[in-house]
């Protein structure tokens, strides 16, 4: 979480980065700007940061006045000795108005609201992309059931019955109860595109999993995680670290 902090008043700033460091220690402190003018250069010269805390009243002039130069994105969490100002905050990208002097309990709180919101985001964003790419996503109806081989007949299965796809060779199905089936499609991505992504998730170029049979799941130091599943013939489901924040965002929905 980059952070940059716009305040005239140095033992403020000096605080405010004290209790960021105690309270949210993954953040970064890109700078520490203490004018209209000295932020207008920093906008200039720099991408927005991830969270932005901003005084009002500054050495020379109003912090407003930046928000007729740049049209600043990023969510903003004020903090003034003034109280005057709070409507006019929340219509520029305002999550919170923060009273000097800063209380914790206030700081970790629109802390919390900015963290629900960069959440909330990230998975618009997920879905906006995947309705993207797959356009014939909207509206659209998914499978209830499917057809599976077993014994030398075709026989019908309740997805919500499934745990498990893998690709061995073959697509094989592995119920809740444990009973694996051979499935009709050739291939993961026709068995993904009729199932419902709130659902089930493609762990990998190899497995798909019901979020209904996780069971637990751990990390390791690279970043993949092990997803345990209630009942399956395989006994751990490895997921990337490129795609472990995507799965814990759709495990905790």
């Amino acid at each position: 979480m980059k952070v940059l902090i716009v305040e005239d008043e140095a033992l403020i700033a000096e605080q405010l980065q004290r209790m960021l460091k105690d309270i949210a220690p993954q953040a970064e402190v890109l700078d520490v700007l203490h004018s209209v003018k000295n932020a207008r250069r920093w906008f200039m010269q720099n991408a927005e940061p991830d969270l932005l805390f901003m005084d009002i009243q500054l050495s020379d002039g109003i912090s407003f006045d930046l928000f007729n130069y740049f049209d600043i994105k990023c969510p903003i969490i004020f903090a003034t000795a003034y109280d005057e100002y709070a409507i006019k905050a929340f219509k520029v990208n305002g999550i919170d108005y923060l009273l000097k002097p800063i209380d914790e309990e206030d700081l970790i709180r629109a802390l919390g609201k900015f963290k629900a919101l960069q959440k909330n985001q990230s998975i618009s964003t997920e879905v906006l992309q995947t309705l993207a790419n797959h356009p014939s996503q909207i509206g659209r109806m998914y499978k209830e059931k499917l057809i599976v081989q077993h014994r030398n007949a075709s026989i019908p299965i309740n997805l919500a019955d499934v745990s498990l796809f893998y690709l061995d060779q073959v697509i094989f199905v592995v119920t809740n109860d444990g009973q694996k089936y051979i499935a009709e499609q050739n291939t993961l991505d026709e068995i993904e595109d009729i199932l419902n992504p709130n659902e089930f998730f493609r762990a990998g170029r190899r497995q798909i999993i019901n979020q209904n049979a996780v069971e637990s799941y751990k990390g390791d130091a690279s970043g993949k995680l092990y997803v345990k599943l209630r009942s399956s013939h395989v006994s751990e489901v490895e997921i990337s670290r490129e795609k472990a924040p995507v799965f814990k965002r759709w495990i905790d929905r």
